[in-house]
């Protein structure tokens, strides 16, 4: 099922640690989040000490939700980002397979245009980690806006 969040191992979450590490340095960004369908926190790498990233990353995949509607009332597909800029910081969304979503928070001084460059290149790799883990699953995956908050065993279960 494509349009679920794989489960990942520890070793797919390292892998995506090292593509966001690598994003940032190169990007100058602060913070990157992966958000599945929904707005749910999956994981995160940066600066996020005085952030709260589950509402952060709720809330931005929500406006992104909204661009899609704005895209479809003017007769695009879909949009595949949005551009929220700030007085110091900014917020750029990138899809990365039309359900999840990267979020990255970066300094004014940082160019959306090196962000919205090195942001493919992750988007990229972090397909390829998607696509190892659904292959190692077919048809398997984490709908989290399905998930019942009060029996989270079907979720958070020894593989």
């Amino acid at each position: 099922m494509t349009g679920t969040l794989p489960h990942f191992t520890e070793e797919d979450i390292q892998q995506i640690n090292a593509i966001f590490a690598d994003f940032l340095r190169k990007a100058e960004a602060d913070l990157v989040l992966l958000t599945a369908e929904g707005g749910f926190l999956v994981t995160q790498f940066g600066n996020a000490e005085t952030l709260d990233t589950m509402t952060l990353g709720a809330l931005s995949s929500n406006s992104f939700e909204a661009n899609k509607a704005i895209a479809g009332l003017i007769g695009e597909p879909t949009f595949t980002s949005t551009y929220q800029a700030g007085a110091s910081f900014s917020v750029y969304v990138q899809s990365i397979d039309g359900f999840n979503l990267m979020v990255v928070i970066f300094p004014v001084k940082t160019g959306v245009g090196a962000i919205r460059y090195y942001a493919q290149t992750a988007r990229d790799e972090l397909i390829k980690v998607f696509d190892r883990a659904r292959l190692r699953s077919p048809g398997d995956g984490l709908d989290l806006a399905l998930m019942n908050a009060t029996e989270s065993t079907q979720i958070f279960k020894r593989q």
